[in-house]
């Protein structure tokens, strides 16, 4: 093992180019060794998040609106709450992208 050491030394001390090129790889690596996998889950979670702030998102923000409406033509008094609540959840659906991309900065869905 210490020969095994010794004999990178005299690499090192004789190619410092090779050193600077090892330290470099080898920072890199270390900095962020989970960066591939995160980039994968950050495209898969931006397409969740753009298929729910288009078209979708604001057919589901209607179709709860139109429950809440619903229940209350049928006489249930509670149906208010369904309303203001999707009416809330609907906005902040449609506002998910932008919001997400005003707290996350560059790291968020572009």
């Amino acid at each position: 093992m210490k020969e095994k050491a010794r004999q990178w030394l005299a690499v090192f001390k004789a190619n410092p180019g090779v050193a600077l090129a090892v330290l470099a790889t080898g920072s890199v690596a270390l900095a962020n060794p989970l960066a591939g996998p995160m980039g994968k889950i950050q495209t898969i979670l931006c397409g969740i998040v753009d298929a729910l702030t288009g078209p979708f998102g604001a057919a589901l923000a209607i179709f709860m609106i139109g429950l809440g409406f619903a229940g209350l033509i049928i006489g249930n008094r509670n149906s208010m709450g369904l309303i203001l609540t999707s009416i809330a959840g609907g906005a902040l659906l449609l506002a998910a992208k932008a919001l997400g991309n005003t707290i996350l900065g560059a790291t968020g869905c572009q």
